[in-house]
């Protein structure tokens, strides 16, 4: 019975892991680039965010920081470099089809460490990192910049 029940885990251990690197995940919201790293714009001027994206859509401005939108995403933006992008993503049935998406294409990705916190998922790179939360009728990815002093 504990050799039927440990050739059951072993299989389905082997299951979730095909599920996460699978080649074939659709990766509309988190895309990986060459180096396997995700495509952000994070420490980026914002001209040259303007010049990638095209206008930007004022939400506020500020003396200590801007927020803009453009596509999808929204990027703040502080001394003229984005510290943080960041999407919501409805989904009204809760059905985290999405949250699957991302987690499988940062599953491929290069990490360097990424920590699982109760209700939100952290992942953290040389020079950002990226938080997936998942609420009710929606969840929010966010690409944020490392303080430099961390």
């Amino acid at each position: 019975m504990f050799l039927g029940a440990m050739m059951l885990f072993g299989a389905l251990t082997s299951v979730d892991a095909q599920c996460l690197i699978d080649e074939n995940v659709d990766t509309t919201y988190i895309k990986l680039d060459a180096n396997m790293l995700p495509v952000n714009y994070i420490n980026v001027g914002v001209e040259d965010l303007r010049a990638e994206l095209g206008e930007l859509d004022p939400i506020v401005e500020t003396e200590e920081f801007q927020l803009y939108a453009a596509g999808n995403y929204t990027f703040k933006v502080e001394n003229g470099v984005v510290v943080s992008q960041s999407t919501q993503i409805l989904d009204e049935n809760d059905q985290k089809l999405v949250y699957n998406k991302i987690l499988n294409a940062l599953a491929r990705s290069k990490s360097l460490r990424d920590t699982h916190n109760t209700g939100a998922n952290f992942y953290e790179y040389a020079d950002f990192q990226i938080q997936f939360d998942d609420y009710d009728g929606y969840q929010k990815l966010t690409f944020q910049a490392i303080p430099a002093d961390e």
